[in-house]
């Protein structure tokens, strides 16, 4: 019975190591935003463009692949629709889900990973599917690979849930890059006792130097269950909700992020009145008085404070990286607008690149998986003798 065990332990790390084959990367240091120019993610706003809600993760039930929702697309688009969504995007894992009324509505996404942490990108505007992923993602340049495997074929990478992620830390969400968004605040329910609310891991990769747009969606797996269905949502200015129109949106940032407390009607939501900046000045404006407005920026530091108002304005420093700004109401309602962030090349502080890959590293730690494997597929072979022969040889 015990060289059956162990043959089977042989076995589950054997294809561990072959689900862990990855280069080894060189990261470089923080380098927080700078230079003279700001970036404005609203700068292409329409005042005659409504805007929409939506949500960009959710789940249904699918005849091939993995269930997690026991309602086919067609029940839970109607779902989202009758809760007063615009738009319904369906992320299964590792599998595209056709729209089931309009397929001009399609986003042509999923959530990619099946890890055992969690790790998981929602890809967008792709035909395809990415079957590899790492089993057990110890290291930032496992996390760093999967991500940029997955995000190869589409024109939208998500950062999916790192606040309950296992192994994202800190020095992670220094190091990783490569993703447009990141579902920053992305708790199930209430039950983060609202630390999602402060979106940790979102000002940590900022802080870096990692530019990326804050999106929420409820990563619903049922839509019958009202304390977990319309409670993260987005509210993207577009003129449609076909996907070209979207994913400009989503890529500038023109859109900003709401987290509700369960039952509130949309058409009691407030709403965002007006976001600018004018010069050096940022400047909100909202359809009902908030409790607090904070401005926030470099490592999650509240800057300022507004209270009991509809509006709030702040002129941008030289020396601050970026400014986001939250929106805080008694009930519950939390608003968040994308970060304004300084840069002084290109058309914004996003920056996509790869780190560089360490050749004598991967080199070496490929080399020893496949050490391993030879190693364990020798005495599993010699295993297997001994259990067909009845006898040792």
């Amino acid at each position: 019975m015990a060289r059956v065990v162990m043959t089977l332990l042989g076995v589950i790390t054997i294809v561990l190591c072959f689900f862990s084959i990855s280069p080894i990367y060189k990261w470089g240091e923080p380098r927080p935003f700078e230079g003279d120019k700001i970036y404005n993610p609203y700068s292409g706003s329409d005042s005659t463009t409504v805007w929409k809600r939506a949500t960009f993760h959710t789940h249904t039930k699918v005849d091939k692949g993995i269930n997690e929702c026991p309602y086919y697309p067609d029940v839970v688009y109607d779902e989202y629709k009758a809760l007063g969504y615009d738009i319904v995007a369906f992320t299964n894992h590792n599998a595209l889900t056709v729209h089931p009324t309009d397929e001009t509505l399609d986003l042509h996404g999923y959530e990619h990973g099946y890890n055992l942490f969690k790790l998981h990108n929602n890809i967008f505007g792709t035909d395809k599917v990415q079957k590899y992923d790492i089993l057990i993602p110890l290291f930032d340049s496992h996390k760093q690979f999967k991500m940029n495997l997955a995000g190869k074929d589409g024109e939208i990478t998500v950062l999916n849930h790192p606040d309950r992620t296992l192994g994202i830390t800190t020095r992670t969400m220094e190091r990783l890059s490569g993703y447009q968004l990141i579902e920053g605040d992305s708790g199930f329910g209430e039950r983060d006792s609202g630390e999602g609310t402060h979106l940790k891991r979102w000002d940590e990769a900022l802080s870096a130097g990692h530019y990326s747009h804050n999106i929420l969606s409820d990563d619903n797996h049922n839509p019958k269950n009202p304390a977990r269905i319309a409670r993260r949502s987005t509210w993207i200015n577009t003129p449609s909700a076909q996907y070209n129109d979207v994913k400009e949106a989503l890529l500038s940032g023109n859109f900003y992020s709401m987290r509700t407390p369960p039952g509130i009607p949309t058409d009691s939501l407030p709403r965002v009145a007006e976001i600018a900046l004018r010069g050096d000045t940022i400047i909100l404006a909202l359809t009902s008085p908030a409790q607090s407005i904070e401005i926030i920026s470099q490592n999650g530091e509240v800057k300022g404070k507004v209270s009991d108002s509809s509006r709030a304005q702040y002129i941008m420093q030289p020396q601050e990286p970026y400014i986001r700004l939250t929106a805080r109401y008694q009930e519950g309602t939390v608003i968040y607008t994308n970060a304004f962030a300084r840069y002084s090349q290109g058309e914004s502080p996003y920056n996509g690149a790869t780190p560089e890959i360490n050749w004598l590293m991967t080199i070496l730690y490929n080399l020893l998986l496949l050490i391993i494997v030879i190693l364990l597929s020798i005495r599993v072979l010699k295993s297997l003798k001994f259990v067909a022969g009845g006898k040792t040889k």
